[in-house]
């Protein structure tokens, strides 16, 4: 279906003892190499046939007129993602086509909600808008399940700002309601434009910003801070967005308190690996006997990796992109990175792979370490201690080893 470069693995493991044969001759050879072309073409048509049929679902939900007729195409998005995977088994790529799939429904939810508005008198939109992803849909990290993490900027310019502020508050309610019936669940922690903490002008975010930074007064947490940092453009005009993300950045490299609370978050984390190699379980409650990956393993590897990167003033959002750039400073080693790059991979598969056969029900993120083979058992404790690892080297390189 996707290029895959094990077909050239495969080829040269079928091939190895003629290819290194003195005595081929010519049209032998010419014949190895014709049968590695024909399995390449064979791969590549694979590939483009592919690309055409998500070209082909994008233009369908890009022509759709109705938000029950969205929510059927997310499903179906899902459901082709879905078998992607159990073929392909590439969490890369799974987060990759959510982003082209996803992006491409919420921008057809916010047409049609500003649509919408027209309809009932209450006008087109009197100002630009920035619709931005925040958490794994910021990160391009989504995974079969997501939920609503998003924020809204308006670029107020010498209008009337209660008239702005009114506008977008019945904007970002109606918005909220219509992804959550497309298949986007509301944010439990509330992390939605419908909330007035994660709405705003272009003024208004500096402001809150600034306010939080400089501790004049606390409009935002540390917590909220962090998931800025993840930010990434969905709809809208990226003036106002890198305003406002290049007012977060620079405040945060001149504040070293709120570095420091950051850094020292991250590796404060637990990991689920406890004495002598055992898994920390829960004790009691649905998901006893169970240790939650999610909140073990993979976010203090993103919370690692992300405050690392933004120490470094690297603002890419996505883990795996931030990993390498950490490589590219030099500020890890090769080994470092494959090894973070292998436990994240690992994290992901484990995460997707609940969620196919959880279908609902359960929790996904706990894992029941007594069904795990001893293979995925020792991979399991291994991506523990990288993050164990990596949370040390961290406290010496950007904590200079000081207590916390």
């Amino acid at each position: 279906m996707a290029l895959d470069f094990g077909i050239v693995e495969t080829f040269i493991n079928e091939y190895r003892d003629a290819m290194r044969e003195k005595t081929v001759l010519r049209h032998e050879r010419y014949k190895i190499l014709q049968a590695l072309t024909e399995r390449l073409r064979g791969s590549l048509r694979d590939y483009e046939t592919f690309e055409k049929e998500l070209a082909a679902v994008i233009k369908v939900i890009g022509s759709t007129e109705s938000f029950e007729d969205l929510r059927l195409q997310h499903e179906r998005s899902v459901a082709g993602v879905r078998n992607y995977y159990l073929e392909e088994q590439t969490a890369a790529d799974v987060n990759d086509l959510f982003r082209i799939i996803r992006d491409a429904i919420t921008i057809k939810v916010l047409k049609l909600v500003e649509d919408e508005m027209i309809r009932d008198g209450l006008g087109a939109a009197p100002c630009d808008y920035c619709w931005i992803g925040l958490g794994s849909e910021g990160r391009d990290e989504q995974t079969f399940v997501t939920d609503q993490d998003n924020m809204l900027i308006y670029a107020l310019k010498g209008g009337n700002a209660g008239e702005a502020e009114s506008y977008y508050e019945d904007f970002a309610a109606r918005a909220v309601e219509r992804l959550n019936e497309v298949g986007f669940s509301k944010c439990k922690g509330g992390i939605m434009p419908s909330n007035k903490k994660w709405r705003g002008s272009v003024e208004d975010w500096k402001k809150r910003i600034g306010d939080t930074l400089t501790r004049a007064t606390e409009e935002l947490e540390l917590l909220d801070l962090i998931i800025l940092t993840d930010a990434r453009l969905i709809k809208g005009g990226r003036r106002s967005f890198d305003t406002v993300v290049k007012t977060l950045f620079s405040l945060l490299a001149e504040n070293r308190s709120v570095m420091q609370d950051l850094i020292e978050s991250a590796i404060m984390m637990p990991t689920a690996l406890g004495f002598f190699g055992r898994f920390k379980v829960e004790a009691e409650g649905n998901n006893k006997g169970k240790f939650n990956l999610k909140l073990l393993g993979w976010s203090p590897l993103i919370m690692c990796v992300r405050a690392f990167a933004l120490e470094e003033g690297l603002y890419e959002t996505n883990t795996l992109r931030r990993i390498r750039l950490l490589r590219q400073r030099n500020m890890i080693k090769k080994e470092v990175e494959s090894d973070l790059v292998d436990a994240y991979l690992l994290f992901v598969k484990f995460k997707l792979t609940n969620q196919i056969q959880n279908s609902g029900e359960g929790d996904p993120s706990f894992v029941n370490p007594d069904i795990l083979g001893p293979e995925e058992a020792t991979r399991l404790r291994k991506g523990m201690r990288v993050i164990e690892a990596f949370q040390k080297y961290i406290h010496e390189v950007l904590l200079f080893g000081q207590p916390i």
